[in-house]
């Protein structure tokens, strides 16, 4: 019973930081605030759980990551069944799986939360999922036979996720209005020009 509880009050952290969070930022909501809409009256319960902000942060990527970590595998698989890994389809795994999180509130919650930690971050955005770490060296890989320098490569790859990122947490916000493109031409666009971004000028180094 005691653990249910917990497991019951841990969910309830998660699910009211996820929502303040993607509402105002996550340096923009007290940990109080959080606790209250939880319905908590353990003023410490973030710290108990969670260990503080950036470890109510991380718990709350994870559980998203690790839903994603299961589309991208299987994603993968039909994708080398259908033949050799392409830049595109690489960028298609990557981009298509992370729309995926549209189809929820707590999805679209997940990417508005991303979009802030990119904006946060001061180096290369690190990648907390297995499978995304994977198909990024796949594609770094695929530069570097393009002879691109190792700075050119990472500037790069830092373009395509800031776009796919951005324009995702902008079509999270459409899709909970009812607005914009059809979702199906988002993605489309993106692959292009994430491909696009990625490959420009390789053909010509050859």
């Amino acid at each position: 019973m005691a653990k249910k509880l917990q497991q019951e009050t841990r969910e309830a952290l998660l699910d009211a930081a996820e929502g303040l969070f993607a509402a105002e930022g996550v340096d923009g909501v007290s940990l109080a605030a959080i606790t209250q809409l939880a319905e908590q009256r353990n003023g410490g319960a973030i710290h108990y759980y969670f260990g503080g902000r950036d470890g109510l942060l991380a718990a709350i990527l994870d559980r998203h990551e690790e839903a994603l970590d299961e589309v991208r595998a299987d994603a993968l698989i039909q994708a080398r069944a259908a033949g050799p890994m392409t830049l595109e389809s690489l960028v298609r795994v990557g981009v298509e799986s992370l729309a995926s999180r549209l189809d929820s509130d707590s999805g679209r919650s997940f990417l508005l939360i991303q979009r802030d930690r990119i904006g946060r971050s001061t180096g290369e955005w690190a990648f907390r999922s297995t499978t995304m770490r994977l198909i990024a060296a796949e594609i770094q890989l695929i530069l570097a036979d393009g002879r691109l320098s190792d700075e050119e490569s990472a500037e790069r790859r830092r373009l395509a996720i800031q776009l796919v990122v951005h324009r995702l947490a902008d079509r999270s916000r459409e899709e909970t209005l009812g607005t914009g493109l059809p979702r199906t031409v988002v993605i489309e666009t993106l692959v292009s020009a994430v491909t696009s971004i990625l490959s420009a000028g390789l053909s010509a180094r050859d």
